[in-house]
């Protein structure tokens, strides 16, 4: 649990289940570029719905120590995007969902790319990491 405002009435917290949330939702809005895995590159759903799956809270980890946030994507990217510009997207949009909330920034962010979509998937294993700290 994360503090963002405290005041005389009391604080008002956000719960990493809440945060994880908003990106799952930020993925799904790009499910032409990544499609969600889990951490050992097995997707989620082939065709990805606008409803949030509990099975996609397999593909984002995020932790918290003593108010340093980090943030883990799992995803297989479809042929024909580039993984810097997809890997560049999901940083800018995470960081903007922690802005919005008024929370530092992740200390790192790891976009964990385990495939890439042609007409099956092939296994990779590249990890793109920004660090914030």
């Amino acid at each position: 649990m994360s503090v963002i405002v405290r005041n005389d009435f009391g604080a008002v917290a956000v719960n990493k289940d809440a945060i994880e949330r908003m990106i799952i939702e930020d993925l799904l809005g790009m499910s032409g570029a990544v499609l969600l895995c889990n951490k050992k590159g097995k997707l989620i759903k082939e065709k990805p719905t606008p409803l949030i799956d509990p099975d996609y809270y397999d593909a984002v980890e995020v932790s918290e120590k003593k108010g340093h946030f980090t943030v883990k994507i799992y995803v297989i990217i479809n042929e024909g995007y580039r993984i810097a510009d997809v890997a560049n997207d999901v940083f800018r949009k995470i960081e903007q969902d922690f802005d919005m909330l008024k929370l530092d920034r992740p200390e790192s962010i790891k976009f964990k790319i385990r495939g890439l979509k042609s007409d099956e998937i092939e296994k990779r294993s590249i990890d793109v990491v920004r660090n914030n700290g």
